[in-house]
This record gives C-alpha cells, structure tokens and sequence, in this order.
C-alpha cells in the first residue's frame, strides 16, 4: 500500500472470477486469436494470473474513490516476493520487491526479464503502461522517473531512459551497474542514487560519471542509506550479518564543492566507431573533467555491465602504470590536475581500435597529455612521436614544452586518419633509456 494527495492505495487479493474476467479480456483476446481457441480455454490458460483490487480510499475519511481490477502478473511472481506500491506526481505504480536481485548470473542469464510494473492513474484507476522490465530489485522514483535498476524509465509514459554514448556519440540506453555484492535496495533524493555495491557506494545523477564506492564500511541488508537534511545518513546495520567488513560504525555524508571520487560508467554494448574517446591511464576509475567531457580509465575498473573499450599497451621493461592520490597533485596548467596523478610509465606504443571494419576511414583530432613530475631540468626524457607510423613530433622534451616540472603540457596533431586503429609510438632518444629518460603518457 501507499498514501499520496490525501488517498490510500492498496492491492487486495479478493479479486472475483468476473473480476479476473475484466482484468484479463485483452489477454484472453489475444490468446484466443493467436491459439485459434475459445474464451473459456483461454481463460484457463491465465489461471495463474495474478489479478488484484486496486482500491483507493479517501485517507481521511475512509470511503472508497475507485476500484479497479488490474492484473499485475509479473510484479511479483515468486511467493517470497512482496508486491509494492509507490506514487508520484498522480501516477501509481506497482512493482516487486525481490529477494533474489543481487545475483549476477541469473540477471545477466534473462531470468529477471519477465519482471514487471504497472503504471496507473492516480485519479480514477485507469492504466497508463505496463510492461516487463527484467528490474533486479525494488524499484524507485525520483520526480518523473523511475529508477528500475539498471535502467530508468519515464513514470508517465514507461518509456526507456536514454543518454548520449560518451565514446560514439550516439543515443544509449540510461543505466548503472553495482559491481561488488550487494544485497539491499536502492534509495535516492533529487541528485543520487544511494546503495550498496560491495561497500557503500552511490551515484551522482548530476555529474554522470558512474557508481563511485567509499571502501570499508558497508550498508545493512535493506535501506539503511538515509539522504535528509543535506546530509547522507549511514546508520550502522552490518553488524548481524556474516559479511566480514573490518569498520561497524555510522557514517554521516556532507557536500563538498572538490570532487575527489572515481567512478565506473556502465553503457552498453560497442563502442565503436569512436567519436570522442577520452582516456586517462592509470586511473582508478572514471571521472569527468571540468569541460564535462568524461575520461574514462584504461585498464577498465573490474565491473559486469561497464563501458566497455579496448587498447593494446607496450612498455619498456619493467616499466607500466602508475597512480598516485590525485587530491595531492599539484600539476600546473591545467584545470583537471588529476588527470595527471595517473600514466603509462616507459611506454612505447598503445594501439586503440577507433572504427570497425564496416565502419570505412576517418579522420581524429589526435591530443597526447603529458606532465613529468620526476625531472627538474630540460634534457632528460626527450622522445619523438609517431601516430600511425609517421613521425610528427621530433625530439619532444615534456619539461621543455611545458616550462617545468610537474606542468601539463599538451600536443594536438589534426587531420589524423584511421582505418581501424589508431597507433601512438613513443620512440626515446637514448637507446638504452634509464627510468627518467624513459616517455610517459598520461591521458590521450
């Protein structure tokens, strides 16, 4: 049941046969036309059906507004399941709280996909939409959408929620992932997703740059994840249970204008052919830059449903990423001093697949961001640069171009063309290079 503009709503099992008659006539109809059978046989084919009463009563006085028999088959289908009712903005809605979301397998294996909501009007009972979702667990809604884990819906007209790709530029579908274990349910406020995914963790609706993850401590098994007040409360709720988390206290979450999180952005399907790809190597996760473009870490953040690209990377010996706390980098020259806490130390190549084999040729803006925070002198690590075989830088001295150490510096080279992959070769001046000689990259 919920309660909303002054009416409760509830879903009663004491349906009648006329009931589930009136409930079920577009579904008998369609069975009988596409079976070739009768009514009676294919009213009997729907015997597990599950209709209710929705019911709406003046909160006040009690008396009854409408009923409506509505077949929410699907909402909850399993017994240890438990039928919800939310409403917002005159839309009522049902669903299921299920047990059994947490479970990547089966999720990914289609056997949530027959999950389903209801949409009906507030007003007088009549529906709006209905349809499966394959949702994991308990949806949610936030001002005019519902939030269905992955995925997000319009609540009036159950419409998929779609984004631009931030690598290919076209429409995709809206979605989130919680990569580690995570038992519970999702809640919000106007700006988040709250929920756990291994720890706590939440998204940032506003910034879009995936769940980000505070390690350590995690969430209770239900809702423990309380946004009020411009706080996020966290009281402590994993004590009873046999998941060993080393901290068990509260956490209480306040806004702070410094983003210091990493995210993992979930999209799905080929990210080819590439329109705009911003890559940040080394990096714990992903994360957008003031220009609101998002930098994407390479390797990937370990994830089921993430953004999903591929590069090749080869170093000098001995030689691969490094990542150091990007809250402490003092880089200058740039507005995202983060970008450079994080590279491919002693690289020599990195190949990057831009367009598909169908896709023809094309050509890219190519920039390469560097900062050397080892060296102090010009002199030292001085490499030439070569994009898919041709040299087009001589000689690049990174505390040279970029005035001194610890400054960003980057290089842009137009009108690359690429067939299928794009090829960044670093080429040192010394043979033999030591450690600081060595090129670096950290961002292309």
């Amino acid at each position: 049941l919920t309660i909303s503009d002054g009416r409760l709503f509830f879903a009663d099992r004491a349906a009648t046969p006329a009931d589930r008659q009136v409930a079920l006539a577009a579904r008998i109809d369609e069975l009988r036309k596409r079976k070739n059978i009768d009514a009676a046989a294919a009213e009997k084919e729907l015997t597990s059906a599950d209709v209710r009463l929705v019911v709406a009563l003046d909160a006040k006085s009690g008396n009854e507004v409408w009923r409506k028999a509505v077949d929410l088959t699907d909402c909850s289908s399993d017994p240890s399941d438990v039928l919800v009712a939310m409403c917002q903005n005159g839309v009522l809605l049902f669903a299921g709280a299920h047990r059994n979301g947490h479970f990547w397998p089966q999720f990914l294996g289609g056997e949530y996909a027959a999950r389903t909501i209801v949409a009906l009007s507030a007003a007088d009972g009549s529906k709006l939409w209905g349809k499966p979702v394959g949702y994991r667990i308990r949806p949610l809604v936030i001002g005019d959408t519902v939030y269905a884990e992955p995925w997000a819906f319009d609540l009036r007209t159950g419409e998929q929620k779609l984004r631009i790709h931030p690598v290919t530029g076209r429409q995709s579908v809206w979605q989130f992932e919680r990569p580690g274990h995570h038992c519970g349910t999702v809640c919000g406020s106007t700006n988040a997703l709250f929920f756990r995914s291994g720890s706590i963790a939440w998204y940032d609706l506003i910034a879009d740059q995936g769940t980000n993850h505070f390690a350590g401590q995690r969430t209770g098994c239900w809702i423990n994840m309380i946004p009020a007040g411009g706080l996020v409360v966290v009281p402590e709720g994993s004590s009873g249970c046999v998941c060993p988390f080393p901290i068990q206290t509260t956490v209480v979450f306040a806004h702070r204008e410094a983003n210091k999180q990493w995210g993992i952005y979930s999209a799905p399907g080929e990210a080819l052919p590439v329109r705009h790809l911003c890559v940040n190597l080394g990096a714990p996760g992903d994360r957008r830059g003031p220009d609101g473009n998002l930098w994407l870490s390479y390797p990937r953040p370990y994830g089921r449903m993430p953004l999903a690209f591929s590069a090749t990377l080869t170093n000098f010996p001995g030689q691969t990423y490094f990542s150091e706390p990007a809250e402490q980098s003092k880089t200058q020259g740039t507005a995202a001093p983060w970008l450079y806490a994080s590279g491919a130390a002693g690289l020599r190549k990195c190949v990057v697949p831009l367009v598909g084999a169908a896709d023809g040729s094309a050509l890219y803006t190519v920039r390469l961001s560097f900062a050397d925070r080892e060296n102090t002198a010009a002199g030292q690590r001085v490499f030439d640069i070569k994009l898919q075989g041709k040299t087009v830088a001589q000689g690049f001295d990174i505390i040279q171009a970029a005035g001194g150490r610890d400054t960003a510096v980057v290089k842009e080279f137009p009108g690359v063309q690429v067939d299928g992959d794009l090829t960044v070769e670093l080429v040192p001046k010394e043979t033999t290079p030591a450690p600081n000689q060595m090129p670096l990259l950290n961002a292309l």
